[in-house]
């Protein structure tokens, strides 16, 4: 008999995040290539466009449970780079206020992507091999 996945809710709460998150960026493009930094205007769309199909593919590789490591790399590939884009708005509310989201939400992005990342690194844990 096989123990209980305690990480089974989480996964499957992540990957319909990510996927939705993915699907967003698709049909809201224009909004969410106004959150990327100035400093990377010239490359606005690649980067929007990337980063669905990083969410996408993450996302759904979150309900097929022989992909957890491909889960576990593809987000964190996706939310790690993004912090300093987070923190940045912080320091660059207008950004924010442009896209119509309040930016006092920016420091609670900050800290609900790490803890997602966190999230997805524990609910991806590779599933032990039963010993015999």
């Amino acid at each position: 008999m096989t123990a209980p996945d305690s990480t089974r809710n989480a996964r499957i709460l992540l990957g319909t995040a990510f996927t939705g998150a993915g699907i967003a960026h698709v049909v809201k493009h224009e909004w969410f290539e106004g959150l990327v930094p100035e400093s990377l205007a010239q490359w606005r769309k690649p980067i929007s466009a990337v980063t669905a199909v990083i969410q996408i593919v993450g996302g759904i590789s979150m309900f097929l449970p022989g992909l957890r490591v491909v889960a576990r790399w593809t987000n964190l590939a996706m939310l790690v780079p993004t912090l300093p884009a987070a923190a940045a708005q912080i320091k660059h509310p207008e950004v924010l206020r442009k896209a119509g989201v309040p930016p006092q939400l920016a420091s609670v992005r900050v800290v609900a992507q790490t803890l997602v990342a966190a999230l997805t690194w524990w609910a991806t844990e590779p599933v032990p091999v039963e010993q015999s």
